[in-house]
């Protein structure tokens, strides 16, 4: 546990002040310096997916689950101590010897506990890899939610994966749990020759890869991301307005790239409600960075990495290296397979996340 220190111009200022939220990224300990009505808020981290690199008969790997999100309004009084353990994101996996797959690992909890109370938010479960013909595999769960009184949303379901002979296939990481409720499903894959599904949003699903060889879109805040069958290069989901873009509602596009924004929350105020930004695009190489709340795109190669809370695209490929990212927090990582070529490697698990903020 790290203590977290203030000094006493800062502690006056967000004693006395509301809408200023505090996040840690690490476990900790936070005396609360003034009485009042505080949003405490704990997102799970998520699961990373399973990886396959095969020279022969092809393979399949599903995406980690996302990790949950709970929150509570409660009224505080001054010294209390919050308790405050935050998950680490399922760690990477990797395959590197021809029929020699990995199975994902679990998300760790993140959880605030003060007196006899506690907020616990569960992590994603992890991806599959799967060598039989014929036969899926599911994603990893998204993870459960408990304790809170105002929500207790479950991530999202990573994406399945269906091996056919000869094909590679890598699915989808789910979404994190928000205050919206469940998060949006990582895209399945269930190509013929290769194939990587989209990573789900804070509220839709991750495109689908089916047909020969398909990408699936990543998932928006607006709208799911596109799965059209044999479609290297499928659509990312909508932003919050349903515009086609991965800037978010109030027109910045928050990519590391663009403008110089880098990736984050829309707002430091009730940040798990500001995120509005849309998913990006399948490749047939590299996916690009999808906006807040946003997953990416599934890719033939390396899928981008998604704004808080997206999961990331699979990656799928016939002769070729394949990696899918690792989220920022709370997002399931998408499996990774390949075929002819290696090696398969799939990112971390987001990791995980808490927010303390004055409201009152």
């Amino acid at each position: 546990m790290i203590p977290v220190k203030l000094s006493p111009e800062g502690l006056a200022q967000i004693g006395a002040k509301t809408g200023v939220a505090l996040f840690f990224p690490a476990s900790a300990t936070y005396t609360i310096q003034a009485s009042g009505w505080y949003r405490l808020s704990a997102l799970g981290a998520g699961g990373s997916g399973g990886a396959i690199f095969t020279t022969t008969t092809g393979g399949s790997s599903s995406g980690g689950g996302g990790g949950a999100f709970v929150e509570s309004e409660v009224y505080l009084t001054k010294d209390t101590v919050l308790s405050i353990i935050v998950g680490a994101g399922g760690a990477s996996v990797a395959s590197s010897s021809s029929g020699t797959g990995a199975n994902g690992n679990a998300g760790g909890a993140t959880s605030i506990s003060w007196s006899s109370n506690i907020l616990l938010a569960g992590g994603g479960a992890r991806g599959l890899f799967n060598v039989t013909n014929a036969t899926t595999v599911a994603g990893g769960v998204g993870g459960t939610a408990s304790g809170g009184n105002s929500i207790n949303a479950a991530g999202g379901a990573g994406g399945a994966a269906t091996h056919a002979t000869n094909a590679a296939n890598g699915a989808g990481g789910g979404g994190a749990g928000n205050p919206y409720g469940v998060g949006g499903a990582g895209g399945a894959a269930s190509a013929t020759v290769a194939g990587a599904g989209g990573g789900g949003s804070i509220t839709f699903a991750g495109g689908a890869a089916t047909g020969t060889t398909s990408n699936g879109g990543g998932a928006g805040t607006g709208s799911a991301g596109a799965a059209t069958a044999s479609t290297a290069t499928n659509a990312g989901g909508t932003n919050r307005l349903r515009i086609a873009t991965s800037g978010s509602a109030d027109g910045i596009t928050r990519d590391g790239v663009t403008a110089g924004f880098g990736q984050g929350f829309d707002s430091p105020t009730d940040p798990f409600r500001g995120l509005s930004g849309g998913g990006t695009a399948g490749s047939a190489t590299t996916s690009v960075k999808s906006g807040s709340g946003a997953g990416t795109g599934g890719a033939q190669g390396t899928s981008g990495i998604p704004g808080p809370l997206g999961g990331s695209g699979g990656g799928g490929a016939a002769a070729a290296t394949v990696t899918s990212a690792t989220p920022l927090f709370g997002g399931g990582s998408g499996g990774a397979g390949s075929s002819l070529t290696g090696p398969s490697t799939t990112g971390v698990g987001g990791a995980g996340l808490a927010a303390v903020e004055r409201i009152g």
